[in-house]
């Protein structure tokens, strides 16, 4: 039927697509359990409660599955354990902000009937959101009412769930949109406030000033503070000296890192492939098949895939089959499809690195790239050689060889040496801004190549994380019989400490992880972590050391409060001399006259400037800005303390208000501000019902990586 056949191809489309400001709405119907939930220590049902309202582990575990299903559609691959705790974390918080929503809206009397969805479908679907109304579209882009029709009198499952899913959908948009229009209510935009916009970056300003610099006109020396005036400012500044409480941990890191099963497995898959294709089966098919990446129809040179498959594939001919074999990102089984001389050479090159330290050193850098050349060109071992005698850390390990690479890749004197010799041929030595270089040429080659590839990566299994699980589990049991470091000694693991971090969340050389901060604060010293997920893996953790808040002792800060007051008093005496210099000033004299009563100042210009800029000599200083903004053309400033200096300024021009530029763009500019001010009121509306609400989130007991 025409219906189910462009439904069904739209499906993916469709439910990737449902989504509304604050949650993503899309429904699947599923059974796996991909979540990471415990095995049963933990029965309950309940992953967390927003005031009440409950969410379960099925609704949880519902929206993962879509959650991960878009992303394996965007990437073509399956989300790592780093990536699956970041879902984990925007799906409960989508949740939380549903609940919230509705919650909300509920007090406030606004909802949503199905009447009200009916009638947009059914009399207004040109309006409805584009995910949904596209499966409902002819060739011109206009809605197909028969289409329609049959879609919502149709009896089947598929489209039955269909129509399940964008009832919830469209309810959670409409009930969005009468919330935010509650909202949007009370959104103004005063007159003021769009000419302010309008003025930042139209004003045009030019001003003349004189630098009074503090430090230069009033020395150290010169400034005097007393004992009792530092413990004054101690005494009335405690907080700035406070200290918040900190925590630091020690823990040892288990890296999730594929098995030797886990290559078997999937080297066995790709031989099996590899017979089908060997036996006739369409290649394409395939890839299309079995592959993590798609087949894509267009030529390729050098250094423009995998080095081992480049190597493969331009040792192959056109039709041959080539694997599989193991490369840096996985195995690959690939078959050249087509063959073509490209526009571009390409060359393949080693080279040793011998770096040049200015100075009569210099001669002996020189040497020993003669007596290296000279081995090179005697037939001694390149590679070799590389590995002995090349500063390069990036090649020397891999006797020199750089790859392939076309011209504008390498810097002009060694791309020049490269290009000009002949296969096999070994040059230098060539000067560059990192040295000395030995050059050998291995090949040359202007093929391009149209390939098809099956690639297969190699991740850890279920069984090979089960297997890491239940070391980290083992460290932990002996970590707690005999401690930290016996542990860590038996098992033959380096034990990492993390620098002293805050409350808040984030944990320097681990992340972001909420759960484990709360509890190296809730905890005690000494105490060891459950199972913890890391970027690199599992990790378990130990609380090492314990500070809490506290202010400073004054013997620790008082060299900090007397160069502050030192400044201070620079800044204020600089202000007071500037000052009296502007009273000896004759009226009509320019600014500029004040540097004749003292030749250390200095008269400079700015240039044009308007609110926003960056002024030339001055930077971003917002006192600046301000001064200028006051002032009339011929105006002089009083002295006035800027980010780094004291200043006094005279305004030379400021260009008029232009009333017919203000009026082209004030619409745009008091969209822009509507724009701004409703979303900061939403995210405003929807952190104080957050900060409102009773919360219960019971994740860390239920999945073992939150």
């Amino acid at each position: 039927m025409p219906v189910m056949s462009k439904m069904r191809d739209n499906m993916p489309a469709i439910l990737v697509g449902l989504a509304i400001l604050f949650i993503a709405m899309i429904v699947f119907e599923w059974g796996m359990d991909i979540t990471g939930r415990q095995s049963m220590q933990y029965t309950a049902n309940i992953v967390g409660k927003v005031n009440g309202q409950e969410i379960t582990y099925q609704e949880f575990e519902k929206d993962m599955q879509s959650s991960v299903n878009q992303y394996k559609t965007a990437t073509k691959q399956d989300p790592n354990e780093t990536v699956m705790k970041q879902i984990r974390d925007e799906v409960w918080q989508g949740l939380v902000n549903q609940i919230l929503v509705d919650q909300a809206a509920k007090k406030l009397g606004i909802f949503v009937t199905d009447q009200e969805i009916v009638n947009w479908v059914t009399q207004n679907p040109e309006s409805l959101p584009d995910p949904i109304k596209r499966n409902f579209e002819d060739s011109t882009g206009h809605i197909n009412r028969q289409l329609l029709q049959e879609a919502l009198a149709s009896n089947s499952p598929e489209v039955q769930e269909f129509w399940r899913n964008v009832q919830t959908y469209l309810k959670e948009q409409r009930l969005q949109e009468k919330l935010t229009g509650r909202l949007y209510a009370a959104v103004r935009i005063p007159e003021g406030e769009i000419l302010s916009q309008y003025q930042l970056s139209s004003e045009k300003f030019n001003a003349g000033y004189v630098s009074f610099p503090p430090q230069a006109l009033f020395p150290d020396s010169s400034i005097h503070i007393t004992e009792n005036q530092m413990r004054d400012y101690y005494s009335s500044h405690e907080n700035d000296f406070r200290t918040p409480a900190t925590r630091q941990l020690k823990y040892v890191v288990f890296p999730i890192a594929p098995s030797r099963e886990d290559s078997s497995e999937v080297q066995s898959e790709m031989e099996q492939v590899a017979v089908q294709a060997q036996g006739g089966t369409n290649f394409l098919d395939l890839v299309k098949e079995y592959s993590e990446t798609p087949y894509t129809d267009k030529f390729v040179g050098h250094g423009q895939m995998n080095p081992t498959v480049e190597d493969e594939a331009f040792g192959a001919k056109v039709g041959q089959v080539v694997g599989p074999f193991l490369a840096s990102d996985g195995y690959h089984l690939i078959k050249v499809i087509a063959e073509q001389n490209g526009k571009n050479v390409f060359v393949h090159a080693a080279h040793i690195l011998i770096p040049v330290t200015p100075g009569p050193d210099s001669v002996q850098s020189y040497k020993l790239a003669d007596k290296i050349l000279k081995e090179a060109r005697s037939g001694a071992n390149f590679a070799q050689l590389a590995r002995e005698y090349s500063q390069d850390p990036g090649s020397a390990q891999n006797g020199g060889d750089l790859g392939w690479f076309g011209k504008g890749m390498m810097v002009k004197p060694f791309e020049d040496a490269a290009f000009a010799a002949k296969v096999g041929q070994v040059v230098g030595p060539v000067r560059t801004q990192f040295g000395l270089h030995i050059i050998k040429v291995l090949g040359r080659d202007s093929r391009e190549l149209k390939i098809a590839d099956i690639k297969m990566s190699i991740t850890p299994s279920q069984q090979t994380k089960d297997d890491i699980k239940q070391r980290a589990e083992d460290f932990i049991y002996i970590a707690k019989k005999d401690g930290f470091q016996t542990a860590a000694n038996t098992i033959g693991k380096q034990i990492n400490q993390t620098p002293p971090f805050e409350k808040g969340g984030y944990i320097p050389s681990v992340g972001s992880n909420k759960t484990l901060a709360d509890w190296a604060f809730d905890g005690s010293l000494g105490n060891i972590s459950q199972i913890t997920n890391v970027s690199q893996g599992f990790g378990v953790f130990m609380i090492s050391d314990i500070k809490d808040a506290s202010v400073r002792p004054f013997r620790e800060v008082a060299a900090q409060i007397r160069s502050t007051l030192t400044r201070d008093k620079q800044f204020n005496q600089a202000v007071s001399y500037a000052d009296q210099l502007k009273q000896k000033l004759s009226a009509g004299d320019s600014l500029s006259a004040i540097v004749k009563l003292d030749p250390r100042l200095q008269y400079s210009v700015t240039g044009q400037f308007d609110m926003s800029s960056y002024i030339p000599g001055i930077g971003r200083d917002y006192n600046f800005l301000a001064q200028a903004s006051l002032l009339k053309p011929g105006q002089i400033s009083p002295a006035f303390k800027g980010s780094n200096s004291v200043y006094m300024m005279q305004l030379l021009s400021k260009a008029p208000f232009d009333s017919t530029a203000f009026k082209i763009q004030r619409l745009t500019i008091m969209q822009q501000l509507m724009q701004e001010q409703k979303s900061q009121i939403v995210n405003d509306w929807l952190l104080s019902l957050k900060n409102k609400a009773k919360i219960v989130d019971n994740r860390s007991k239920i999945f073992t990586n939150d």
